[in-house]
């Protein structure tokens, strides 16, 4: 009986967990069914495996070298101007270098100094300098880093700073701007995604600052009396060995330089893995890697690169690409025994191999005779916080992160607007300068394909080849509304009840997928980005061939905007967008007439980043060079004739604005729009 009552229990459990799942199973396929209801249905209906962007940004790539002509030799002037402009290096005054050594650590055979240096206007740059023993002056190398923590203290970095003062030469090397104890917080961090793209937003890329503070490390380097400053030599690997290339390529005093598993095309850097420090703006509009190498000649160049590097824009073959480009030229000089290149069977690292590959190549280039040989002595690399300017005295505000840097930058941007007169023709002639480097794009066909789901589905054809995929939802009179949605995570992922709630009324809604956006993603883009802010290798593509996402979306919005008011002349607009796409909104607002009523969602303040923080709560689309020189977020507001409704204001990192920033916005609006003559209401809920 006890057993019977036992197994009785044990069936009701059992029957009951059943039930549960039964019932659990069922709340789910209804919720999967309710799913596919709403789901809306698609325009394009293009396979993922295709990845139309992905085609089109290479094509576009493709025929950009196409026009380049490699079998001409490069004008080194020519170039050298083209970088000035590109990386806008003549926008900063040269201040004294101020050296201020900070403490200096015994070695066997060298001394490393730890010093700070003025590079830039009140800008000190935390740096080591390793000192051979014994009568100079010596020959110097700048060992520029890559992307390895902390900076110049990281393994790599002191290992082959070692090797080289070990053997006969002095050897300096710098924190890079956003990295070791220039990171926020005076932390490492990887500048490479939004932290440095801020930089482009200031006017001057990553790579131009970078560029311009490892001038001035050769400055400090020939002020030294230890160096001879007929004889200073580059190197570096990865990022490290980009900074390399091009010093090597822009300083006359640079006389030998080996980049290291850094160079390969720039061609191939388009859809594939890069930080925003080896970004060079419309780069490949002018030239390809190979023509920059060309120019070094007759310097001595040695390329080392490794077999077995995973990133596709610095294998083997990409370099003997641009190598060969190069060789041309320095034979032409009568030196191609000056540029050479070797390759090792090694991850993308900088081993011990390859610095005596490198010492070796210094040697010859600088005549440097050894009766011994290399001293390669056992490395012994210091504590990273003995090596630390800050940890011996060094006042913090000394050393700018990226976002102090650019804070000091701006305010003066700001004062400059707030006393000049403002010039409404001419801020918009400017914003649209530094959306389109040539002519934008424009409708070609529209192509109407058979409703589903009650929605008319439509596609509009550019003349850049894109099609731009709309669906329709027509108002019921002309009386009412037309929503148009730019949905900054595609038109799948638009809250369905709110576009519901409206179609019942009679409303009329259109949902657009903007470039690389819902069905127009690129599945390749996004799994290179992978943990990084979305668009990091997209938009920096776009970037290299002069375009950007931001112009892309603002002229998408445009055309779609032209065709809507042809399609329902009597309907009031209103057009919403958020986050990323709200930004593009209020751009192709201001260039394009007539413009619409916006409601913005999550708008972003202003480009200013936070100095500590989320880095990623915008993705990489919204960057634009040189919108803060320009005027920032307010002044777009401000040149904006229609109504304008914010439905929630965020600083750049993700946090929602207190109402002080919501009037100090008001205002700095208002008094722009005042100085502009400028109509248009701000409502900021």
């Amino acid at each position: 009986m006890i057993d019977f009552k036992i197994w009785l229990v044990s069936f009701g459990i059992l029957m009951g967990i059943n039930s549960s799942i039964q019932a659990q199973q069922q709340q789910q396929q209804q919720q999967q069914q309710q799913q596919q209801q709403a789901a809306l249905p698609s325009v394009l209906a293009i396979p993922p495996e295709i990845d139309p962007i992905k085609v089109m940004v290479e094509d576009q790539a493709g025929q950009l070298v196409g026009t380049l002509s490699c079998e001409k030799a490069a004008d080194p002037q020519d170039i050298i101007q083209l970088v000035r402009k590109n990386l806008k290096l003549d926008g900063y005054a040269i201040p004294p270098l101020d050296m201020r050594l900070i403490s200096s650590i015994e070695q066997d055979n060298y001394t490393v100094h730890s010093l700070i240096f003025q590079s830039l206007p009140g800008l000190y740059v935390p740096a080591s300098l390793y000192v051979p023993k014994g009568k100079g002056p010596f020959p110097a190398i700048l060992n520029s880093h890559g992307h390895w923590p902390p900076g110049r203290r990281s393994e790599i970095v002191q290992r082959t700073a070692h090797m080289l003062a070990s053997n006969g030469y002095v050897c300096l090397c710098i924190d890079a701007m956003g990295s070791g104890e220039r990171g926020r917080a005076h932390e490492h961090e990887y500048h490479g995604a939004n932290l440095g793209s801020a930089l482009l937003d200031l006017g001057t890329p990553l790579m131009g600052i970078q560029l311009l503070e490892n001038s001035r490390a050769i400055d400090l380097l020939c002020s030294l009396p230890e160096v001879d400053p007929e004889r200073i030599g580059a190197t570096g690997a990865s990022g490290g060995g980009n900074q390399t290339m091009w010093l090597a390529a822009m300083d006359p005093r640079i006389k030998a330089a080996v980049p290291v598993v850094s160079v390969g095309t720039f061609r191939a850097y388009i859809m594939n893995s890069n930080c925003v420090c080896e970004l060079h703006p419309n780069g490949l509009l002018h030239f390809e890697e190979g023509h920059l190498l060309q120019i070094m000649a007759p310097k001595a160049i040695k390329i080392i690169s490794a077999l077995k590097d995973g990133n596709a824009a610095f294998n083997a073959h990409q370099m003997l690409k641009s190598f060969r480009i190069a060789k041309e030229a320095f034979a032409r000089q009568g030196v191609p025994e000056r540029i050479d290149y070797e390759l090792f069977d090694e991850p993308h690292s900088y081993t011990t191999a390859m610095n005596i590959s490198m010492i070796s190549w210094f040697d010859g280039a600088f005549g440097v005779m050894r009766e011994k040989g290399l001293q390669l002595d056992k490395v012994l690399l210091l504590d990273t916080n003995e090596l630390a300017v800050l940890k011996h005295g060094v006042k913090q505000e000394l050393i700018f992160s990226i976002p102090a840097f650019i804070s000091r930058e701006f305010s003066r941007t700001e004062s400059r607007m707030a006393t000049s007169i403002l010039d409404k023709v001419d801020y918009k002639k400017q914003l649209r300068t530094l959306l389109y480097t040539g002519s934008t794009d424009s409708l070609m066909r529209v192509q109407k394909l058979e409703s589903q789901q009650g929605w008319q589905r439509v596609i509009l054809e550019t003349s850049t080849r894109q099609l731009i995929p709309l669906l329709i939802s027509p108002p019921l009179t002309n009386s009412n509304t037309l929503h148009v949605y730019f949905p900054s995570m595609g038109k799948q992922q638009v809250a369905m009840q709110e576009i519901e709630a409206l179609r019942s009324k009679g409303e009329g809604v259109v949902l657009i997928d903007l470039f690389g956006l819902g069905e127009r993603s690129s599945a390749t883009a996004d799994q290179i980005d992978g943990a990084l802010p979305r668009f990091h290798t997209l938009s920096r593509s776009l970037l290299w061939m002069g375009r950007s996402m931001m112009g892309i979306w603002a002229s998408e919005i445009g055309l779609v905007n032209a065709y809507l008011q042809q399609e329902y002349k009597s309907c009031k607009r209103i057009l919403i967008a958020d986050r990323e796409t709200a930004i593009a909104a209020l751009i192709s607002n201001v260039l394009n007439t007539p413009g619409q009523e916006l409601l913005l969602r999550e708008l972003p303040i202003s480009y200013l980043p936070s100095a500590k923080g989320a880095l990623d709560s915008y993705n990489m689309a919204i960057h634009i060079p040189g919108i803060l020189r320009w005027g920032d977020i307010p002044m777009l507001l401000a040149l904006n004739e229609q109504q304008v409704v914010i439905d929630g204001l965020y600083q750049l990192d993700g946090k929602l604005c207190e109402i002080t920033n919501k009037q100090q916005l008001k205002n700095k609006v208002q008094h722009y729009k005042k100085q502009l003559n400028n109509q248009g209401t701000l409502l900021i809920n």
